[in-house]
């Protein structure tokens, strides 16, 4: 059944993001407190850079990226419900990272290799 609303939820997002002059809705700032609790700040500042450079992403890796890091979600069920295979799931997901990475001005750590076979 997840799934199954996963892929509806994807298909509208789809067709809404497609349509030009897409309205918004305004945020109302004055019961954030409330559901969150006080901010700091920067931690204000740093989610507006992550949302720009979220946006300079491909929308094929913003996707992934978002599919993985916020529905937490497996390879396998994002590669079934976006009828991709798994490999290039990964592909997609590794670039993305890579490129958020650059974006957000962050150093790139240490590469550990290893053999898939």
């Amino acid at each position: 059944m997840r799934a199954w609303l996963f892929t509806l939820m994807h298909h509208l997002h789809v067709d809404r993001a497609r349509r030009p002059g897409l309205a918004t809705v305004p945020w109302d700032e004055s019961g954030a407190e409330n559901v969150c609790g006080p901010a700091a700040p920067e931690s204000g500042l740093q989610l507006l850079d992550l949302d720009q450079a979220l946006a300079q992403l491909p929308p094929e890796q913003r996707e992934i990226l978002l599919l993985v890091a916020l529905e937490d979600m497996s390879y396998a069920d994002i590669a079934r419900n976006l009828g991709i295979p798994p490999g290039t799931v990964m592909s997609r997901l590794s670039r993305g990272r890579e490129r958020l990475r650059q974006l957000m001005g962050g150093a790139r750590p240490a590469a550990h290799m290893r053999v898939v076979k």
